[in-house]
């Protein structure tokens, strides 16, 4: 603690340059500015990735001071500075740098917003004690991050932390098998997205590693300054190095199917400590005996971890006949059980018996106590055609209680493995009701008589958004219309609808970012990124954004890379990470194959315009509803003291 002076120090010569302060100006930031991904991927051929520059133009900077209140940040100050000649330092007095947020935004001439970037206060100082780096990110675009992940994988965990990191494990590794490149095993390695370099740096593990597993979930449980408690369950699991998925080779309802030695995951408990300099990990098993494989989980705001259905794995085929169909009784079993854990080490544990079972559903939080399960029910007979439902878990998350635990059936067509994002401002202790959830894409369920290959919804019931009005209603369905629905082919710049997509809110809640997933691949249509790949495996590079505020759903930039199995995470400077996926590739001999990435792309879904207020600024929303309508423009809203 002690007197802390913040000045926008020099990046290059001339610019942002400090100017005259009296006495020792103290640490300083440096802004710099990512690599845009929309003229070529993330990474080079070498696997490097592109670093920061310098800012090179005219134009305005404002720099927004937040302090932590709580779990969320408060505004205190805006410094605004003309680009190349004014050079600002502030004085913040006697502060703990780690309670303060950083906030930046670069304008243009015209007065165009163009780039936004943050950092924690922790970090805006730099290891040698100088100044520290603010990346920024172009808006409404896709940017690169400075590196590219340590590690290739898909189907990861891909998880926020308080400080502002992204803890990345696990996932889908290929290229695992010499006579086999499009062998799939897990791997149980670690990584972490640093924001303040916007770099992926390597985690030690220390101790007993965890567990090999893809299709998971983690979520914190605790954390303080240097420790963070998470528990991860689910997804499937084997000793790494062994293949453990397959493209089916008769019709199945989903494009992945476990096959050999794979088996359903149980629970473990990570722990991640950061000394100052590195960051390492160590992985605990508790006592409960539960495991699933493709089951639907959700991280609560509160701590914890929640999970629905799946399956057991049983009698699965050799991976080299194909695979298993998990809803073929001598396959799969399903698991008719929600489970949760909490509390500070993961020391509490919640389940509660259902009636019915899930594969791959979506669980959804509506408030700090109650989440929404949606999918296709397993069918109870091989003749029975699945039914879209709906189950409401309540007393989250150390008692979960299923409102019926049958759940509800509800119209709209019944998938597997869609994405459900939740609309709306920040979660309750109850839930606000009417509470809306948008669902797309995801793999059609059939019946295992007369199966199909795992298929996406036709576009114009693709996307649907379920509306509870109370919590014991069934929730009403709408379908939403998406861009030119009734296209189809590569060639023409419609909506695909897709399984494997991933998705993720916006800042304000109020907006959805869509990417990516696993196209229609049927005869008379193929939907693929390009009409050549015909494979169950082709992945797409598209992005869509749904408005819940404009009521509409429409085409944003695409990805740099086509993938899909790839993960999204909000930042705390409103951005979207995308990490990993699975990706098409053509080898030498001209034969396309499927594999792990480790590119990584950042969403900057802040807007361009100055007109109207940004909905999706962290500032902006730190502040009091009924002035958050006053921040337009480039002006300071409450200029700070400058020197």
């Amino acid at each position: 603690m002690g007197s802390y002076r913040l000045r926008i120090a020099s990046i290059t010569v001339g610019l942002l340059g400090l100017l005259g302060c009296k006495g020792n100006p103290g640490p300083g930031l440096k802004l710099q500015l990512a690599e845009s991904a929309s003229q070529h991927a993330c990474l080079k051929t070498d696997k490097s990735g592109f670093p920061l520059s310098a800012v090179l133009r005219d134009g305005s900077v404002r720099l927004s001071v937040l302090q932590k209140q709580g779990s969320g940040w408060q505004f205190q100050c805006d410094i605004t500075a003309k680009l190349p000649d004014e050079h600002p330092s502030i004085d913040l007095g006697p502060m703990d740098r780690s309670q303060f947020a950083f906030f930046a935004e670069l304008f243009d001439s015209s007065g165009k917003r163009i780039y936004t970037g943050a950092v924690s206060g922790k970090s805006s100082v730099s290891s040698d004690g100088g100044s520290g780096i603010l990346p920024m990110f172009g808006v409404e675009s896709w940017n690169c991050p400075a590196s590219g992940m340590i590690g290739a994988r898909a189907f990861h965990a891909a998880t926020a932390i308080p400080s502002g990191e992204v803890l990345i494990y696990g996932g889908i590794e290929t290229g695992v098998v010499a006579s086999n490149a499009e062998a799939m095993s897990v791997t149980d390695t670690l990584e972490i997205y640093e924001p303040a370099k916007a770099t992926f740096q390597a985690v030690t593990v220390s101790g007993k590693a965890p567990s090999p597993r893809a299709f998971h979930q983690m979520a914190v449980l605790s954390a303080t300054d240097t420790t963070v408690k998470l528990i991860v369950f689910g997804g499937i699991t084997a000793g790494r190095g062994r293949q453990v998925l397959t493209t089916p080779t008769t019709n199945a309802p989903i494009r992945l199917a476990p096959c050999g030695e794979a088996l359903p995951a149980g629970p473990e408990i990570v722990t991640l400590k950061y000394d100052g300099s590195k960051w390492t990990a160590s992985a605990e098993t508790p006592p409960q005996s539960e495991s699933s494989a493709f089951a639907g989980s959700t991280a609560l705001p509160q701590g914890g971890l929640v999970s629905i259905g799946g399956a057991k794995l049983a009698g699965l085929p050799p991976c080299s006949v194909g695979g298993g169909d998990l809803l073929s009784p001598g396959n799969g079993a399903a698991v008719q059980r929600a489970v949760a854990w909490s509390g500070a080490n993961g020391e509490t544990f919640g389940s509660t018996t259902l009636t019915t079972g899930f594969l791959g559903p979506s669980l959804t939080p509506i408030s700090n106590r109650e989440a929404v399960a949606l999918g296709g029910a397993w069918p109870a007979s091989a003749t029975m055609a699945p039914s879209m439902v709906s189950l409401l878990l309540s007393s989250l998350p150390d008692a979960p209680t299923a409102s019926s635990p049958m759940g509800q059936n509800v119209s709209g067509v019944p998938t597997t493995f869609h994405t459900a994002t939740r609309i709306g401002s920040a979660l309750a202790d109850s839930a606000m009701f009417p509470t809306a959830i948008l669902v797309t894409g995801g793999f059609q369920m059939t019946n295992s008589v007369t199966p199909q290959p795992g298929q996406p919804p036709a576009a114009a019931s693709a996307i649907r958004v379920y509306t509870l009005e109370d919590a014991s209603s069934a929730p009403m369905v709408r379908t939403v219309t998406p861009y030119l629905p009734a296209a189809c082919g590569s060639a023409q710049p419609h909506y695909r609808p897709a399984a494997f997509e991933s998705a993720s809110a916006t800042a304000s809640g109020q907006r959805v970012v869509i990417t990516g997933g696993s196209a229609t691949q049927v005869s008379g249509c193929n939907d693929c990124e390009t009409a050549a790949d015909t494979s169950l495996l082709c992945t797409l590079s598209q992005a869509s954004v749904f408005d819940s505020g404009k009521n509409s759903f429409r085409q944003i930039p695409a990805m740099a890379l086509a993938r899909f199995g790839h993960q999204q995470t909000l930042l705390q400077d409103g951005g979207i990470l995308v990490t990993g996926g699975l990706t098409r590739r053509t080898d030498r001999s001209g034969v396309r194959l499927t594999e792990a990435t480790s590119e990584a792309e950042i969403y900057n879904p802040r807007s361009a315009s100055t007109d109207a207020p940004d909905i999706d600024d962290p500032v902006t929303l730190s502040l009091p509803a009924d002035q958050q309508a006053g921040r337009v423009g480039v002006d300071a809203q409450k200029a700070c003291t400058i020197l």
